[in-house]
């Protein structure tokens, strides 16, 4: 194919040392660390260079970036099968686009959000480093995605097609966004909208963003824990670590095997809070296998044996942060979770005692007989609502939560759609204020319920994991090897007896 124009970033860093020069004087010195995770970047487009060209786009390539962001995601719901399939030029794709990420959160964290907002946001110096790297950055997706797509679709696995469906979409909607931007004059660059600017800021700042309700929310959580089942099951079959561990019995790899048996149901039957706490409970006993292979205890593997079992690992947790922080439409997915059975329980009770001081009310006593469709919608949400804790609950500590949760949310959105329904009526706004304390009460009670204890989900394992590399992994060979070695009894040296003087 003919080969797209990339801009040329020039080698001595000098956009970004532009760009740099543009904030104020006190922010022009100690900026090491912003140069050191750019170089980062920058080494991770290299690699992509030699990889063939996918074929020229055919799209008209007018694209504002959203749809390679929309791409990237889909593609993180195959991230378990990619992983289980050991192939580098998944971890080159994975390395880039965290790299890319790494820069702008760098900058972010680095300027604050004042001077980000006067010094940065409409900004040429910083519009032109921007554009580079989203030129370079989709350059490298395209290369690395296309190649990647080919060799597995060459192998012919079937467990591999959804993923590379996802590749080629990627490969394509890259491709065609860095020919765009290649033609753009980096003298006076359009400065992008401020809402399509936060929407990616914000999925940079919460890369766990749940899933969503919805149709389109559940079926992308499916795919998501369809992908970590055979993502597994690739691993146990095709790899050499899995294969071995299949035939041994340690009691960590029992307790993995459980939880890989308890996992949900692909369609999410049970809520897709309980199947966050099922997945955590399979990454926190795949990774205690992890530690075990990593210290020799259940025979010698290479580093790459082992990284594609992190790839599984960290795919397996961010589906489940995705999971957990699929709540409710309109709950606030930040609120701090009940501590027990009895505070929800106590929850239920005031938010009883504001439905009931409102139904007191003028404007309560006139609605609750009316046919209008925002009443009935109020009353059907009443009547679904769920049962409160019992007093067994409280003993046993059981008490599905996350179910209450979501009946609970959809009353308070009723509630809130008959209060903008009755904005222009005739009642007191004393009698709209307590419709608009039951809205918020069963909001607030509801992403109380929905939010998961910080207690009953692993921790991220990436962050603290003890890193394997091939050296490392030869030494606990050789150190296994060296003790498994059965050393031959040395025999003590005979003791040459002399006459005694005596004798």
């Amino acid at each position: 194919m003919t080969e797209q124009p990339v801009a040329a970033v020039p080698e001595r860093n000098d956009t970004l040392r532009l760009a740099l020069n543009s904030l104020p004087h006190s922010m022009r010195r100690n900026n090491a660390e912003l140069r050191k995770t750019y170089e980062e970047l920058r080494n991770t487009w290299r690699p992509a260079d030699a990889v063939p060209a996918p074929p020229a786009p055919a799209g008209t390539g007018a694209s504002d970036g959203h749809d390679v962001s929309v791409a990237l995601r889909a593609l993180e719901s195959h991230a378990a099968v990619l992983g289980a399939t050991g192939n580098p030029l998944w971890t080159q794709l994975q390395d880039t686009r965290k790299a890319t990420a790494r820069m702008v959160h760098s900058v972010r964290a680095f300027t604050g959000d004042r001077i980000w907002h006067q010094h940065v946001e409409r900004n040429a110096h910083w519009r032109r480093l921007w554009t580079d790297i989203a030129q370079q950055s989709t350059h490298a997706y395209a290369r690395l995605a296309g190649e990647l797509a080919g060799q597995l679709e060459r192998e012919g696995h079937r467990e591999t097609a959804g993923a590379v469906a996802a590749l080629r979409e990627l490969s394509r909607t890259a491709a065609e966004r860095s020919a765009e931007l290649g033609k753009l004059s980096r003298k006076n660059l359009p400065t992008p909208e401020a809402s399509a600017v936060d929407r990616e800021m914000r999925g940079i700042r919460r890369p766990d963003l749940g899933y969503g309700l919805g149709e389109a929310g559940r079926t992308q959580a499916a795919h998501g824990s369809r992908d970590i089942r055979q993502g597994l099951k690739m691993w146990a079959d095709r790899s050499t670590v899995g294969r071995r561990l299949g035939k041994l019995k340690s009691p960590a790899l029992i307790r993995m095997r459980n939880a890989w048996a308890n996992l949900p149901s692909d369609d999410l039957r049970e809520g897709p809070r309980d199947a966050a706490i099922r997945f955590g409970e399979l990454v926190r006993r795949t990774h205690e296998v992890r530690e075990e292979i990593r210290k020799g205890n259940l025979g010698t593997y290479s580093a790459k044996d082992i990284a594609t079992l992190d790839s599984v690992i960290d795919a397996g947790f961010q589906h489940m942060k995705r999971l957990a922080n699929t709540a409710p439409a309109g709950v606030a997915t930040d609120a701090r979770a009940y501590g027990s059975v009895e505070q929800a329980q106590d929850g239920n009770l005031k938010l009883a005692g504001q439905l009931l001081a409102w139904q007191r009310s003028t404007m309560g006593e006139n609605l609750l007989t009316s046919r209008d469709k925002h009443v009935k919608d109020l009353r059907d949400a009443w009547r679904n609502l769920p049962d409160p804790p019992t007093e067994k609950d409280r003993k046993l500590g059981s008490y599905d939560r996350w179910r209450a949760a979501e009946k609970t949310a959809a009353f308070g959105r009723a509630a809130q759609a008959l209060l903008k329904a009755q904005a222009e009526g005739s009642f007191s706004a004393a009698d709209m204020a307590k419709l608009q304390a039951v809205a918020n009460g069963a909001m607030s009670h509801a992403a109380r319920m929905a939010k998961i204890p910080e207690s009953l989900l692993p921790k991220d394992p990436a962050k603290n994991r003890t890193a394997v590399t091939e050296k490392s992994a030869q030494r606990v060979n050789a150190g296994l090897a060296q003790r498994a070695q059965v050393r031959a009894p040395v025999m003590p040296a005979q003791v040459r007896r002399t006459q005694s003087a005596k004798a």
